[in-house]
């Protein structure tokens, strides 16, 4: 029986960027990614692929920014004050924090630029404007998927609310948002 939405599934996936370097999988880590189609739990085109595929089917494919992670958005590159940062904090260029909106939801940044007094942030999605390169393999259908159960598509998928860049900050989080 093929996947359609609404179905629960746990497949295998590779990801690599457009210079061909592998980016995360789930083959590495020896656990199947679970998700329900249909559900915005993963991004539009890796959800779109998997739609139609049987049980031990592989299939490698595009996914563009557009059905991806979106286009990088200027507005979600902004400046706060050094003092907002915890005190000893390492702030330098390519260290992620994880910021808090007012509504309490976690927003992962990344900061660019370091100056005297202040911090410029980028809260865009990592993997925002690129063109990926998905393997996915269905391992089954009809799987369990826990209440705690996020990934890439499902934290971030380049539509934060603008607002939400306007809250405080900050803790350290070192690797990626996913």
């Amino acid at each position: 029986m093929s996947v359609k939405t609404g179905d629960k599934v746990a497949v295998h996936y590779t990801g690599w960027l457009e210079n061909g370097e592998k980016f995360d999988s789930s083959v590495d880590s020896g656990e199947t990614f679970k998700f329900q189609v249909g559900a915005g739990m993963v991004i539009k085109g890796f959800e779109d692929a998997v739609i139609g595929m049987e049980v031990g089917e592989k299939k490698k494919f595009d996914v563009s920014p557009e059905e991806g992670y979106g286009e990088k958005d200027e507005k979600q590159v902004f400046e706060v004050e050094k003092k907002m940062f915890p005190e000893g904090a390492e702030i330098q260029p390519g260290i992620m924090f994880e910021m808090h909106s007012n509504e309490g939801h976690a927003i992962p940044v990344v900061v660019l630029e370091v100056k005297e007094d202040a911090v410029v942030l980028d809260a865009n999605h990592p993997l925002c404007g690129q063109t990926l390169t998905f393997e996915i393999e269905l391992m089954e259908t009809g799987v369990e998927i826990p209440e705690h159960h996020h990934h890439h598509g499902g934290c971030c998928c380049g539509e934060e609310d603008e607002e939400e860049t306007s809250s405080s900050c900050c803790s350290s989080k070192k690797g990626n948002c996913c």
